[in-house]
């Protein structure tokens, strides 16, 4: 299986998961022509994706979900309560409902959405022994049991504390941002890495903030918390990422 982040950050997201047989997209966050741009750049063809599964209905993870759909003839899956609050931004696309409580098949792939905490309706995706959990402000109990059985993770790092408390966001912002329907901070995220990450071989650090965050703080932090031997990187916010294999 092989993993590339096409985006990763407040400003955008999509990771592409795919093996011999099946390719989906998680999200897609820029507009249809980068990421396919970038997808590219990375030997990705786009006419190749099977699906594309949106974990919620804020425009950094669908604004280009709709474009793609009907240029390339992808269905879109994503939940009843997500379809209600954003499948009106998406246009007439081929979309799919599942059931945040189980399983379902695109191709070969068996997908496992799992609860995350946002501000509005939100899953994360587990395809094999892949996780992707972004925009969450918790850490619910189905991530908390899913990382130990997973090899490799995407897993929000959104934020410093310090940068959120000490910067120019109004105090609602704020609030909402280190809220439990917020994001989740860079000590949270690999805090858990090192606490449940057992088994992980690979851990991504994504959804970067702007404005509260930087590569290095995060990183900072990661170096600082986890001492398990796992090949890890920071999301770029700015370009694709790159690929990883499972």
């Amino acid at each position: 299986m092989k993993i590339s982040v096409i985006a990763s950050g407040s400003n955008g997201n999509s990771c592409l998961v795919e093996d011999k047989n099946t390719s989906v997209l998680i999200d897609a966050g820029k507009s249809g022509r980068e990421i396919e741009s970038r997808m590219e750049r990375l030997g990705k063809d786009i006419d190749n994706v099977d699906g594309i599964l949106l974990t919620h209905g804020h425009h950094d993870h669908i604004s280009g979900a709709g474009v793609i759909s009907r240029r390339f003839n992808i269905p879109v899956y994503m939940t009843k309560q997500t379809f209600s609050e954003a499948g009106f931004k998406l246009g007439n696309i081929k979309s799919k409902v599942f059931s945040i409580d189980r399983s379902f098949k695109v191709k070969n792939f068996r997908i496992k959405p799992v609860l995350t905490s946002h501000s509005v309706s939100s899953c994360g995706f587990i395809i094999g022994k892949f996780g992707l959990f972004t925009d969450t402000g918790a850490i619910t109990k189905e991530i908390e049991c899913s990382i130990p059985k997973l090899k490799g993770v995407l897993l929000e790092s959104n934020h410093d504390i310090d940068m959120v408390i000490n910067g120019p966001y109004p105090a609602f912002l704020k609030n909402w941002i280190l809220s439990d329907e917020g994001h989740l901070s860079n000590v949270r995220a690999s805090s858990l890495i090192q606490k449940k990450g057992k088994n992980l071989s690979l851990a991504l650090l994504g959804h970067l903030s702007g404005n509260n965050n930087t590569p290095q703080v995060a990183l900072q932090a990661y170096e600082k918390l986890v001492k398990r031997k796992i090949e890890y990187a920071v999301c770029s916010r700015g370009n694709e990422s790159g690929s990883w294999e499972l």
